[in-house]
């Protein structure tokens, strides 16, 4: 049995501590704040929480699999629930409602809309290209370079670049956007995002879109009441800030009162530990964000929708609750308005974000910088560095940011650390 450390109480904390606890470890997650969850939480103010990212995920079993493997199934615990597609509102206001989960339905979607279906043939191509990343890159530990650059390079194509993707492979400029505007909005510079990246439309496509019944607030419920069956011990209100190393080994945590020993640590705050250098990578900027209450009186609105004008827009929509992200080039109010949507009239109350308020909330993942940036990322080289003593999980670390990607890095980790002799 090993004393296993977990520095952070987000989703990355709390689902590699119950993972690791079922596994019959001794566990205890260090969190920062009052509350587990992280942003699973949302942002509250003034007594409304709204979400900063939309809430939900295109790969239903990574959270199927977390309570399988920690406990009673899911669907004992909470239901994970099929939404609706994706409206996209292009500059010349046509309209295209994306549905997920079966190519046969986007087919006949963007033929209605758009005259003839040239998304679907391109996104069939994906599907290789996916395979290969899931099992090598997503599915696996990386422990240093060699590890997979030959894979980056050839079998996915490494060198090629989103925007030449885009280019040469869609002829139609609405499609391109498609492709463009919502990693743009993530705060991803096309030229450096390696083609492979739009494996995402594939995964989309096949596996549709799912909440969790209650929204993400719930799942982080879940979890804790899934740390509490476990015995897995919670210390809410201590930051670590800190590794102890002795022998080329990580021996613990330092927090503000005393040090923490174990024989692994997990870091998954979005902090970074002394005295590790600090990652090479540059983080992603988000956009901006819009957060609106709309009155009683409001017209309906799509779940989640992309407006791509100049400037491009995203919006997801909870009851009266409203997100939308935005570069700032002028009032999100008013570009909805030339999609369509007119809610000005509606609002009740506003509150504006701006990237470095977002930054200080927490860490929003990478900017790619071309390929190798898989291979910058922390925790592609701590059990190199350090044996089985030091793993990387969350936002900030292998292989990104994404709930589903952050499960399965987890998951990873769970099953290389393995069981606990009984």
């Amino acid at each position: 049995m090993a004393d296993v450390v977990v520095v952070g109480g987000g989703f990355a904390g709390m689902s590699v501590a119950a993972r690791l606890a079922k596994l019959r470890h001794t566990v205890t997650i260090l969190e920062a704040g009052d509350v587990l969850g992280g942003r699973l939480r949302g942002h509250e103010v003034g007594g409304h929480t709204w979400q900063l990212s939309p809430d939900t995920v295109s790969l239903p079993g990574v959270l199927r699999d977390l309570f399988r493997k920690s406990g009673r199934p899911m669907e004992k615990v909470v239901d994970l629930l099929p939404v609706e597609g994706r409206r996209h509102v292009f500059s010349d206001r046509s309209v295209l409602d994306l549905p997920m989960g079966r190519r046969s339905d986007q087919h006949d979607a963007v033929e209605a809309a758009l005259g003839a279906d040239a998304w679907n043939p391109w996104v069939d191509t994906l599907a290789d290209q996916w395979d290969v990343l899931r099992r090598s890159v997503l599915e696996r530990l990386i422990d240093g370079r060699d590890d997979v650059e030959s894979i980056l390079r050839s079998d996915l194509g490494g060198r090629r670049s989103l925007r030449r993707m885009a280019r040469k492979d869609l002829r139609d400029d609405r499609l391109r956007t498609m492709v463009r505007d919502e990693l743009r909005l993530e705060g991803q510079h096309l030229e450096s995002t390696p083609a492979f990246v739009a494996v995402q439309h594939y995964v989309e496509r096949n596996f549709g879109r799912w909440q969790v019944d209650g929204g993400l607030p719930a799942l982080a419920d879940a979890l804790t009441s899934r740390l509490e069956e476990r015995g897995v011990e919670v210390r809410l209100g201590t930051a670590a800030h800190e590794l102890t190393v002795s022998g080329g080994r990580v021996t613990g945590a330092v927090t503000d009162t005393g040090s923490v020993e174990a024989d692994v640590v997990l870091w998954c705050a979005p902090t970074w530990p002394a005295p590790l250098p600090e990652p090479r990578g540059l983080p992603a900027i988000p956009a901006s964000r819009m957060l609106l209450l709309l009155d009683a009186d409001a017209p309906a609105l799509p779940r989640d929708l992309v407006f791509h004008g100049k400037p491009a827009l995203r919006l997801w929509s909870d009851g009266p609750l409203v997100t939308v992200a935005h570069h700032n080039a002028e009032d999100p109010l008013t570009a909805l308005k030339r999609a369509g949507i007119r809610i000005e009239e509606h609002v009740v109350e506003r509150h504006d974000l701006g990237p470095a308020d977002l930054v200080r909330l927490g860490h929003w993942g990478w900017a790619w910088q071309g390929w190798s940036t898989v291979l910058d990322r922390p925790g592609t080289d701590a059990t190199q560095r350090f044996g089985d003593t030091l793993f990387m999980a969350g936002a900030h670390a292998h292989p990104g940011s994404t709930i589903e990607e952050i499960g399965m890095a987890t998951a990873t980790i769970a099953e290389h650390l393995g069981a606990a002799p009984r």
